[in-house]
Order: C-alpha cells, then sequence, then structure tokens
C-alpha cells in the first residue's frame, strides 16, 4: 500500500499510518476510502484508532471509517457491536456524531434497541451538539419504524423539542420526521 508517495510494508507501520492520519484533509479523503477498502488490516487497525484515549486520532479515524462504510457498508456490518458499545459509553461529541450516523445506516440488532433507545433520547438534550441530535432523531425514528408505541412517544418528544426550538437543521429534521410519524 502507498500513502503519500511512501509504500508501507506488509507490516502496518502505525507510526506512519497516525501521522497520515494527523495530516489528513478532504482532498486525501479519496485515497483513505479505497486504501480502506482494500485492505482490511488497515480497516481494522483505523477502526482500533476510535477507541484510542488520543481524541483527535479517535476523531480522525472516526471520519475515515464514517466516510468509508457510507461508501461500503458492508465493511462495518461485523463491527456493530463494537459501534453501539463505543456510543453507549462515550462522552466526546465528535464521536457521537458519527457512531449516531453510522448506525443509522443499519438495522440495530435486538439485543441492543432498548439501550440505543434511551441513548438516543439522552442525546436529544438540548445541552448535545445540533448534529448529534439530529444523528439520535433520526436513528431513534429508523427503530420506531419496528414499534408502534415508540412512534407515538417520539412524536410526542419531537413536538416539544420543536417548541423549545433549535438550530436550522435540527428543526428542519425534526419537521421531516414529525410529518413521517403522522403528525
Amino acid at each position: 500500500m502507498i500513502i503519500s508517495a511512501k509504500e508501507i510494508p506488509n507490516e502496518l507501520n502505525e507510526e506512519l499510518i497516525k501521522k497520515e492520519i494527523f495530516t489528513t484533509g478532504i482532498q486525501e479523503l479519496e485515497f483513505w476510502k479505497s486504501a480502506v477498502k482494500e485492505d482490511k488490516r488497515l480497516f481494522n487497525l483505523i477502526f482500533g484508532y476510535i477507541f484510542s484515549a488520543d481524541h483527535r486520532l479517535a476523531w480522525r479515524s472516526c471520519w475515515i471509517i464514517d466516510t468509508t462504510t457510507a461508501v461500503f457498508p458492508d465493511l462495518l456490518a461485523e463491527k456493530l457491536p463494537d459501534l453501539i458499545n463505543a456510543l453507549l459509553v462515550t462522552k466526546d461529541g465528535s464521536l457521537k456524531r458519527h457512531f449516531t450516523r453510522m448506525l443509522c445506516r443499519y438495522p440495530i440488532p435486538d439485543q441492543y434497541q432498548t439501550a440505543i433507545v434511551d441513548r438516543c433520547f439522552e442525546l436529544l438534550l438540548p445541552s448535545e451538539p445540533a448534529a448529534v441530535r439530529v444523528n439520535a432523531m433520526q436513528l431513534l425514528f429508523n427503530i420506531a419504524q419496528l414499534f408502534p408505541d415508540l412512534k407515538v412517544e417520539l412524536a410526542l418528544v419531537i413536538e416539544n423539542l420543536v417548541e423549545e426550538g433549535g438550530s436550522a437543521g435540527f428543526m428542519n429534521r425534526a419537521q421531516k420526521l414529525l410529518l413521517q410519524l403522522g403528525h
């Protein structure tokens, strides 16, 4: 594999990869998508960095995984339990945004639905960043399609949130979801 004109031997050079992750901008994102899709070892390495104590490494790695799996969703399918467990405990707003966005693309396994519903309702608080709130609403909506009672509860909560106000993006998504919920 070649990163920034440097060839990486069969053994992944983690320090070089971390350095490249730290300097990656939007221009290099297409390269990362391709590299991560083609090399399962690289995918697993970068996915593992999501759980790093180094906030910058965790966030930038999550950004790469998020954008890659938006195009190649099958890559993340077997990692859903890890992603779900990470969402349940993280306090980091950037990671919450990426985790919720990624989880919106997949059906949530039955054994995690209750925990995800509880966590997403927590993430609707006005103290959360707007993008986290929007993704949490969408994730709740996705799960609510399976549970009519949850649809009613979600509609009531969203109506209350609309009354409180929020960012333009939040209000727009809230209104669209309310329409889809029949309110």
